[in-house]
């Protein structure tokens, strides 16, 4: 005998074949039978799921293999929803981007900038402290890398700075310049047109409310040999400039400093 499950064993039947299930047994009847389950991955309607034959002479169940199930046919219009009129739909407008999938080369090409022959130093590290003294004066000097005595050569720029304006100090600045500085690639060390421009920037900005031309001392062997590299057109090639040992050395070595005060007069008040 054979009889057609009701909607709700139906429905049953339907989720235990998505779970792998091809047969099932109720308690509460003797009746066996097989559940046939068609060959279509897609869902189905839930009407045709499964169909209930007892055969004539089984104590169990077993799997038999399923019906094939004829393929409905479908409008072109259905086909492949993803690709139909894409022609149509690229055409548009703007608001649809298509992305190119090809695969990017990237190509290494090794970049050789060679500095300006006109700017060339052998100078690579330079570390200065720089005293602004009363829109006048400006000040210079070498430091070691690592200093400790930054206060007593300031208190020396301060007095060196009195002296030779023959007035008070009642305004000034005091700054740092380092250089590399913060740059870690050793191929920017060799770029002297870097570290000529960053100095040039820096007095730049130490020297910009200067009412007059300003009055420089370079007080080192490595500021004086820089501020000489630079290009003849820089802008402090042309003021007037004393060259004297750095203040640290002065500092340490008192002894010197008559010799920086007489070079100091000369050069700046001639």
């Amino acid at each position: 005998m054979s009889r057609e499950l009701p909607p709700q064993q139906a429905f049953q039947t339907h989720c235990l074949a998505q779970m792998g299930v091809v047969s099932w047994l109720s308690s509460s009847d003797s009746v066996t039978g097989t559940v046939f389950m068609p060959i279509q991955p897609w869902p189905i309607a839930v009407e045709a799921a499964a169909g209930f034959v007892p055969p004539p002479s089984s104590a169990g169940f077993k799997a038999v293999e399923p019906v094939s199930v004829p393929v409905e046919k479908r409008a072109t219009d259905e086909k492949d929803p993803l690709v139909h009129h894409l022609r149509e739909q690229l055409n548009a407008g703007p608001e649809i981007i298509v992305e190119d999938l090809q695969p990017i080369e990237e190509l290494a090409v090794d970049i050789v900038v060679e500095p300006d022959p006109a700017l060339n130093t052998h100078i690579t590290r330079l570390n200065i402290y720089a005293y602004a003294l009363s829109n006048k004066l400006l000040i210079l000097s070498d430091v070691p890398e690592v200093f400790s005595q930054a206060e007593e050569i300031e208190r020396l720029a301060l007095k060196m700075g009195q002296a030779l304006l023959k007035q008070p100090i009642n305004e000034w600045q005091g700054s740092a310049f380092s250089w590399p500085g913060a740059l870690k690639n050793p191929h920017f060390w060799k770029r002297t047109d870097w570290l000529f421009g960053a100095l040039e920037s820096y007095v730049g900005r130490l020297v910009k409310d200067f009412p007059d031309t300003p009055l420089l001392v370079l007080a080192g062997a490595q500021i004086t040999q820089l501020v000489e590299d630079l290009a003849p057109e820089s802008p402090l090639k042309h003021y007037p400039t004393a060259r004297i040992v750095s203040l640290s050395e002065l500092y340490r070595i008192p002894e010197l400093r008559k010799e920086a005060w007489d070079v100091m007069q000369s050069s700046l008040f001639r």
